[in-house]
Parts: structure tokens; C-alpha cells; sequence
């Protein structure tokens, strides 16, 4: 079972795939969601993007990658908190930090993102 100390930190989603991470790479998984809260905005960008980047590439291997995948969800689910933290309403489709880093990852794979998507519950208008 995930570790309780970051299960409010990376969610639900990404609690599973800290289950289903193999066993050695687990301490270091726990330290690195640890961190999440605590770094600024622009070093949180970095290691999303990082971490959605390496998600997308070892999911074209075999194997147990979980996780790879689960740094990729925990940013998803932080970026989510702190979108909602900003002032943002918890359903606001507005691009968070997870959307400019999974950009950011596209652009640096050769591809061209698509925009993010504009703030919907009117923060951004204010």
C-alpha cells in the first residue's frame, strides 16, 4: 500500500501505480512526492515535463514501468491542486501546469502541442 505520507500529495490514481512499482525504486519515489509541495511553480514545471516525457517514453517498452508512470500522475494531480490553490474552481478546464509541462514535453519530442486551454470558470478574466 502506498506510502500514507503521499497519498494526499499524488492522488488515488498515482497511488496505485506506487503499488505496483517495483519494490527498490519506491524510497526514492516516496522522497521525490515529498518534494512536490514545497518547490516553486518554475521547478515544478521542469520535473513535470521531465516526468511526463519519460512516462510517454518508456511506454513504448515492455515491462514495469509503473514508476516512471506514477511521477507522471502525481504531477497531473498536484497541478490540479495547485490550479485550485490559484483560485481556480475545483472543474475549471483551464491549462494547468500539468497541460504547459505535457507541451513543453511535446515540443521537446518534435511535435507541436495543441493551445492550452483557456481558464473556464472566469479567474483568468478577473
Amino acid at each position: 500500500m502506498a506510502d500514507a505520507s503521499i497519498i494526499d500529495i499524488v492522488g488515488p490514481v498515482a497511488a496505485q501505480e506506487f503499488d505496483s512499482a517495483q519494490d527498490h525504486y519506491k524510497p526514492g519515489l516516496i522522497a521525490w512526492a515529498r518534494k512536490l509541495p514545497e518547490l516553486t511553480d518554475e521547478q515544478f514545471l521542469t520535473q513535470c515535463t521531465h516526468a511526463i516525457y519519460e512516462s510517454a517514453l518508456v511506454s513504448r517498452f515492455r515491462g514495469n514501468w509503473d514508476h516512471e508512470h506514477f511521477k507522471a500522475t502525481a504531477c497531473f494531480y498536484d497541478a490540479k491542486r495547485r490550479h485550485v490553490a490559484a483560485g481556480h474552481s475545483s472543474d475549471c478546464r483551464g491549462g494547468t501546469l500539468y497541460a504547459q509541462g505535457h507541451a513543453a514535453a511535446m515540443r521537446s519530442a518534435g511535435y507541436t502541442p495543441s493551445p492550452l486551454s483557456a481558464c473556464t470558470c472566469g479567474v483568468e478574466e478577473a
